[in-house]
Order: C-alpha cells, then sequence, then structure tokens
C-alpha cells in the first residue's frame, strides 16, 4: 500500500473563499434580453395583425324575388296553420279546465250532502 503524504500547509486554492462568475459579460446577457423582448413583441404584432385583419365578406347566394315571395307566403302560411293548432289546444284547455271546476263543485256539494245524512 502507498503512504499517504500528509502537506503541513494547506494548500491556498482551499482558504480562498469562491463566488460565481457569469459566464456572459452584462453586455451580452442585456443584448439577449433586448432580442427577445424584440422577438416577443414582434410576434405579438403580427399575431394582432392576423386578428384584426378585415376578413372576406360572405356572399349570400342570389335568388330571384319570386322564390323569395313564395317562401315567406309559406312561412305564412305555416304561422297561420301554428296559431290555428294554439288556439284550438288552448279552447280545449279552456273546456277541461271548466269540466274540472264543474266536476270538483260537484264533488264538495255531494260531500256535504253525505255527511248529513249521517
Amino acid at each position: 500500500m502507498a503512504k499517504r503524504r500528509r502537506f503541513a500547509r494547506a494548500s491556498p486554492d482551499a482558504t480562498r473563499a469562491y463566488t460565481l462568475q457569469p459566464v456572459r459579460s452584462k453586455v451580452a446577457r442585456l443584448s439577449m434580453a433586448l432580442a427577445w423582448t424584440i422577438a416577443a413583441s414582434a410576434s405579438g404584432a403580427a399575431v394582432a395583425v392576423w386578428a384584426l385583419a378585415p376578413k372576406a365578406q360572405a356572399h349570400c347566394p342570389e335568388s330571384s324575388p319570386d322564390a323569395l315571395h313564395a317562401e315567406l307566403a309559406d312561412a305564412q302560411l305555416k304561422l297561420e296553420q301554428e296559431r290555428a293548432a294554439r288556439a284550438a289546444l288552448q279552447k280545449s284547455a279552456d273546456s277541461a279546465q271548466a269540466a274540472v271546476a264543474r266536476l270538483e263543485a260537484d264533488l264538495v256539494f255531494l260531500r256535504s250532502q253525505r255527511g248529513g245524512t249521517r
């Protein structure tokens, strides 16, 4: 086995205080930060221009006035049919409600008559 040597004196490197030193200079770091800032603002401006660019107008297909009038007349006819159906349904509901009210009144009367005969 080899003998270990013991040095009587500590190495001067071991007694010095070390601090981290930046690899790049301040000018290089500031220029990189400025370059990233410019790149980010340019990309943001490009996105804003793209988002705010006028879009192509949507064109409706050409149709003749006669076709439009026929479609309008058809829609009006369907609307009138729907109104008539709703009116008939409302009339039926009103008559059913009146019948229920009349039957409830008869039931109250009959219950009162039955209670009095006992």
